[in-house]
């Protein structure tokens, strides 16, 4: 064995370590996809396959008892196609107990975020919000400020406080509400099932029209039409400077149209973050996805 071949000692360990992480995400998350399913009610052929990715998903261990125990009470599930309170009840008292028993939640605010990723996910997966779906969600932030203080929560509230304000729910703020859902959530479905490839658009423009000249660029997250270099090339040959960082002074955030499902958790998250606080305190800074910048780039 080569130098280059050399396990590290602590290795196993980090190993373990991953993998407990990943396992409480992927339990938090089912939690709140659950939480976004009505009891006693058809799933419809998208919930479906969103369970049945959920069951697929390639970081769980065929050898975890946990998860075992976890597809056979979704194999329940889907077997008639509908959850009882009662079913609904055992599997999120199994989850509870997985976590509790293994110790994986610390019941921190990734934890929370998690669970709230989830729940998003559950409500939007059919690609509609009901009025009993959003309240849902507003009773979910409501009883947890410190969830509902930072992003992307905060977002998410202020939209459902102004949209409950007035008592009425409206097909345009439904819509909007379900848009900024699906972004922060980073997920769609498909034909094939769970599609966490392409990112979550936060864009503040949906059009080219920006002059680059003299402007401050900044690019995030894998872009399908060239490298971040290429892409950074082509904005100092346009004029703009590019920088590395998302700051106060900064013009351009540019989206990468590819992101990993762990995006929120990655540079590409922190920079959407600090990018949306920045405006958030009267900022500046535009983002556009991918689509726009290559659209700006041949104007």
């Amino acid at each position: 064995m080569s130098n280059n071949d050399t396990v590290s000692p602590d290795q196993p360990t980090k190993l373990a370590w991953n993998y407990r992480r990943n396992k409480a995400k992927a339990i938090l998350t089912l939690q709140g996809i659950l939480d976004g399913v009505q009891a006693d009610k058809h799933l419809n052929d998208v919930e479906t396959v969103f369970l049945r990715a959920w069951q697929d998903n390639d970081i769980f261990s065929l050898n975890d008892g946990d998860f075992v125990d976890i597809r056979e009470q979704i194999d329940d599930i889907l077997e008639d196609g509908v959850i009882t309170h009662d079913e609904l009840d055992d599997i999120q008292s199994m989850l509870s107990t997985i976590l509790e028993y293994n110790d994986l939640e610390d019941g921190g605010y990734e934890s929370t975020v998690n669970h709230l990723l989830g729940f998003l996910s559950g409500i939007s997966v059919d690609e509609e919000l009901n009025d009993f779906e959003i309240r849902k969600l507003s009773t979910l932030l409501n009883g947890d400020p410190e969830l509902a203080s930072k992003w992307p929560a905060n977002a998410i509230k202020n939209r459902v406080d102004e949209i409950l304000e007035d008592d009425v729910i409206e097909d345009r703020e439904r819509d909007d509400l379900l848009n900024l859902i699906k972004a922060v959530s980073g997920q769609s479905l498909m034909d094939s099932g769970l599609a966490y490839g392409m990112s979550a658009d936060f864009s503040t423009k949906d059009n080219a029209d920006i002059c680059l000249s003299g402007k401050s660029v900044c690019f995030t997250g894998k872009f399908l039409s060239g490298s971040r270099s290429t892409q950074q090339q082509r904005a100092e040959a346009l004029g703009a400077s590019v920088k590395k960082n998302v700051t106060k002074t900064l013009d351009i955030l540019v989206l990468g149209a590819v992101a990993s499902r762990d995006w929120r958790y990655s540079s590409y998250g922190r920079k959407i973050e600090g990018a949306l606080e920045h405006r958030m305190n009267g900022g500046d800074i535009e983002i556009i996805n991918e689509e726009i910048w290559n659209e700006l780039i041949k104007a």
